[in-house]
Order: structure tokens, then C-alpha cells, then sequence
């Protein structure tokens, strides 16, 4: 070490401080788009419950009307 100090290179720090705010500006947007996801996923499930209800409720219409008409 010969008493000697660390050389502080001011533009790699600045560099590396850089590359980790866009990295965490990355990661904050990934998290946006899942809480975004989140949200709309109750809905989602809902429309698919309503969308197979008519068409169990179709297809019992049909099968009534092709076994009960003579």
C-alpha cells in the first residue's frame, strides 16, 4: 500500500450510479405494469365466469330445443 490513498475516479462512481438508477427505474416500471395486472385481474375472471355462464345456458337452450321438439 506504501501509505498511499485509494485513487478516487469520480466519473466511474457517476457511472455506476447511473447504471443503478436506470435499473431502478427498470424494476419500478415492471412493478407498475404487475400492480396494473393485479388490478384488472378480478375483472378478468368475472367476464370469464359471465362469458361461460351463457354459454352453458346456450348450449342447454340448444340441447332442450333438439331433444324436446318432436
Amino acid at each position: 500500500m506504501n501509505g498511499e490513498k485509494p485513487s478516487l475516479n469520480v466519473q466511474e462512481h457517476i457511472d455506476r450510479i447511473d447504471r443503478e438508477l436506470a435499473t431502478i427505474h427498470h424494476l419500478r416500471q415492471h412493478d407498475l405494469q404487475t400492480q396494473r395486472s393485479m388490478r384488472l385481474a378480478p375483472w378478468q375472471v368475472m367476464i370469464a365466469g359471465m362469458v361461460a355462464g351463457a354459454a352453458f345456458f346456450a348450449a342447454g337452450a340448444a340441447f332442450v330445443k333438439l331433444i324436446g321438439d318432436p
